[in-house]
């Protein structure tokens, strides 16, 4: 008789890659990572608050991802995680796209964002140093670089649409 092969699990929803998600369930990731970041960040307390102000039933939500922990019968969320997450990064002169697949990564282009803001505030491209060694690789296994030429990024931001240049209605 025929052996049955085993079926592999399919990856909860929040551990597969955004490209393969509907849009509602990549709008129903990104609240459940807001609400982990909120926690993480000491913003809110508990887990499970802060999935309800993001709108997820924290049950749910604790089953679609490996990024939560029980701690003494209360929700709480790992240190770190392996969820795979689209950003964006200033590389090469060109803004950039990429899917990381961790919170390290992901944390790492948050800073680089922050001394982005950093630096259209004061002018001081200082801070852009730290940047200088560091590469990381993508959810594809290719390996990315910020952008630290301070007038590249200048140039590049000065090009972002702003808000109050849009009309929506003619007067």
């Amino acid at each position: 008789m025929p052996r049955k092969r085993a079926k592999h699990p399919r990856p909860r929803m929040w551990d597969r890659r955004d490209s393969h998600l509907k849009p509602a369930q990549r709008l129903e990731k990104q609240k459940g990572l807001r609400a982990l970041s909120l926690v993480r960040t000491g913003k809110v307390s508990d887990l499970a608050e802060a999935f309800k102000q993001q709108g997820l039933d924290p049950l749910k939500a604790f089953r679609k991802t490996t990024a939560v922990k029980l701690r003494r019968g209360k929700l709480a969320p790992k240190t770190s995680d392996k969820i795979p997450r689209s950003m964006k990064i200033y590389e090469e002169g060109k803004l950039v796209h990429v899917e990381v697949a961790s919170s390290e990564t992901a944390s790492s282009i948050g800073h680089y964002w922050n001394t982005i803001g950093d630096l259209i505030e004061t002018g001081k491209s200082s801070s852009l140093r730290k940047f200088q060694q560091r590469k990381f690789k993508d959810i594809r296994g290719h390996y990315h670089t910020f952008e630290r030429d301070s007038k590249v990024i200048l140039q590049l931001e000065q090009r972002k649409p702003k808000p109050e240049q849009f009309e929506i209605y003619k007067r």
